[in-house]
């Protein structure tokens, strides 16, 4: 994994909280999986619809949970998307968020 986000996201925060709690920390990770795919498929599916309104409220949704795991760039990038040449960006956006799956994926 070579991108912006990868460099950023930073699990050791949370993984000091539930450190003796395995259990729990395999279930947190789990939940922010399901939340993340489930965000990336319907960001995917709102940006080839061109459907900003849809884009619009994921990102929002998905906006503190990023900056928790602090994938800050991917975040940002997110924000940024605009009706005007949303599924442009989102094609460039998509790997980073791949990446963010990826690696959440990793910790389980």
């Amino acid at each position: 994994m070579n991108s912006t986000t990868s460099a950023e996201f930073n699990p050791a925060y949370f993984k000091s909280i539930m450190g003796e709690f395995p259990e729990e920390w395999r279930e947190f990770v789990a939940v922010n999986v399901r939340t993340f795919s489930e965000g990336f498929d319907k960001l995917k599916a709102a940006s080839d619809a061109g459907d900003m309104e849809v884009v619009s409220d994921v990102r929002h949704a998905l906006s503190p949970s990023l900056q928790q795991w602090g994938t800050v760039t991917l975040d940002t990038q997110l924000m940024a998307l605009e009706s005007a040449d949303l599924l442009e960006h989102w094609k460039a956006i998509e790997p980073e968020f791949k990446t963010l799956l990826t690696a959440l994926k990793a910790l389980t």
